[in-house]
């Protein structure tokens, strides 16, 4: 007699041997027929899928002094990364300091400077970063939340000091901190200041930079901190319907900025599960615009989605299977069909990616696109018995989630009294119990082992130089500018904080002031106070 076994899928969902017709009956008789590019989008976003565009590469990166990383984002054009329509593509990192919004000469920002992303202090780094870039021919993005909108204010003061308009400037800024108070845990305004920031900045985006994208939903970060794919999708969903909301309040209609909403989700390794949470959740935003906000243009309701393959996936042990993993990884991010995709490096899990690594990034992504004919048919596997049963079965375990949250006062209630981040520690606890008891096989890991292998690899490292000039640059900065204008400029942004007026343009006049973004900062802090966290651990056993 054949022992029957048990499988399930990394978010918990039982799986069967096989998936007949009758798996799929609802779906197929449900209304009509869906199509790629039609509501609820299911299918994708465009009709002709990747024929009418291939995803964008678009490479997190960026380490030490500004110029650095010119170079670095130079070198990846020149192997291949592109944005749209021809157009450079960027995709900006920065360093602890300035993702947490501390100068260079800050006395806690010592040790990090330049190590895991750029150093960003004022308008003038914006400059040595962006030499040579034609802005308006530029796809950027900005990866930074509390210090986002200050770091896209300089963005537009440069843009303004070179001559060109705001209008030809594209690409996005994160602007959401919600998603960092369970992730990242960097220090932060109060929660509900937060909210009121990111509206701020979407409102001044959507009237004056209408081709930038105005926020990031952030679900990669809440998987790299351990949830499943139905927390990541059903907690950042909710946290999307939160700033819907809050616009909506501030006057903004929905058919004006929903569109420029963008999603960043993790591509991981459990194949089939990581499509149809992509299809899943493309259905739920449409139906939620539509339905919960009255969108009343389709076009609106399409989900625009950047993956990121799964950096938690990556082993330091015999790294170069990491290639295997990431070229799986695209291959199921293109299959679920995103619109842009940053591609992992196979050395990552040692530091930052050497340019030979980020070449082979790129150059894997190449090879999906062009030697597979995944860009042939849009959604190639729609109508799999199991796709689709798939699909929908998270569909309804992403709502049920969402419900929930509802009942429970919403998004910023429930990160506020922790809930996001208890049910992921305890997700994340139980993933790496079965990881370390063997129950999940990572090959050279826990498994496969190659004990006596000598992989000799050059691991990357900023120039440790880089401390000292960036201190110096801010210093010298602060002694050569108009003091009397600087600082009129940060007591306005104190003041408008205190008073709950627009902010933005005040960022901007205070980067052309050679405010730096520290002091930016501070006021704020000064207006508005700061967050205080509290410990989570893991409940389950």
């Amino acid at each position: 007699m054949v022992k029957k076994e048990s499988r399930s899928t990394i978010s918990g969902i039982s799986q069967k041997i096989f998936y007949p017709r009758a798996d799929i009956v609802h779906t197929m008789t449900e209304g009509k027929e869906e199509k790629p590019g039609e509501f609820p989008f299911t299918r994708g976003i465009f009709p002709q899928g990747y024929r009418q565009q291939p995803w964008m590469e678009s490479l997190a990166s960026g380490y030490g002094l500004p110029e650095k990383t010119n170079e670095r984002e130079k070198y990846l054009s020149k192997v291949g990364q592109a944005g749209y329509g021809g157009r450079a593509s960027i995709n900006l990192v920065f360093d602890r300091p300035t993702f947490c919004g501390m100068d260079s000469d800050h006395p806690m920002a010592q040790n990090e400077l330049g190590e895991v992303g750029v150093i960003i202090d004022s308008l003038m780094d914006m400059e040595r970063l962006f030499k040579g870039f034609p802005l308006d021919r530029l796809n950027v993005g900005f990866i930074a939340d509390r210090s986002g909108p200050i770091i896209m204010a300089m963005y537009v003061a440069l843009a303004d000091k070179l001559g060109i308009s705001r209008h030809k400037l594209r690409g996005i800024v994160c602007n959401n901190p919600l998603t960092d108070f369970y992730c990242s845990k960097t220090p932060m305004f109060p929660l509900r200041e937060c909210l009121r920031l990111m509206v701020d900045c979407i409102k001044f985006c959507t009237e004056e930079v209408p081709n930038f994208n105005i926020a990031r939903i952030g679900g990669y970060n809440t998987r790299e901190l351990g949830s499943t794919a139905i927390q990541e999708i059903g907690f950042n969903l909710a946290i999307a319907k939160t700033i819907v909301e809050a616009c909506v309040e501030e006057g903004l209609s929905v058919d004006k900025f929903a569109g420029n909403i963008s999603f960043q989700f993790s591509q991981g390794s459990y194949f089939f599960e990581e499509i149809a949470k992509i299809r899943a959740a493309r259905r739920i935003w449409a139906k939620l615009l539509k339905e919960g906000f009255g969108a009343e243009k389709d076009s609106i309701c399409r989900m625009k989605i950047h993956m990121q393959t799964a950096g938690s996936s990556l082993t330091a042990q015999e790294p170069l299977n990491n290639i295997a993993r990431i070229a799986l990884q695209v291959l199921s991010a293109s299959l679920s069909g995103c619109q842009s995709m940053h591609i992992a490096s196979f050395d990552e899990a040692l530091g930052i990616p050497t340019e030979e690594a980020a070449s082979v990034a790129i150059k894997t992504s190449k090879i999906v696109m062009h030697e597979t004919g995944i860009t042939d048919v849009a959604d190639p596997l729609g109508g799999s018995y199991y796709m689709e049963a798939l699909t929908e079965e998270i569909e309804k375990r992403i709502v049920k989630l969402m419900e929930r949250i509802d009942e429970l006062g919403g998004a910023i209630k429930a990160i506020e009294e922790g809930v996001f981040e208890q049910e992921i520690a305890d997700a994340s606890y139980l993933l790496q119990k079965e990881i370390s008891e063997g129950k999940r096989v990572i090959v050279g890991m826990n498994r496969f082992q190659e004990k006596d292998q000598k992989l000799e690899y050059k691991v990357f490292r900023p120039d440790p130089k880089v401390s000292s000039i960036a201190i110096d640059r801010v210093r010298k900065l602060r002694e050569e500018r108009d003091q009397e204008r600087a600082e009129k400029c940060i007591e306005q942004i104190r003041e408008a904080a205190r008073r709950n007026e627009a902010l933005m343009p005040l960022y901007i006049e205070a980067a052309k002031s050679n405010v730096t973004l520290g002091e930016m900062i501070r006021a704020l802090e000064e207006g508005l106070g700061t967050f205080q966290y509290s410990p989570i651990i893991s409940r389950v056993e």
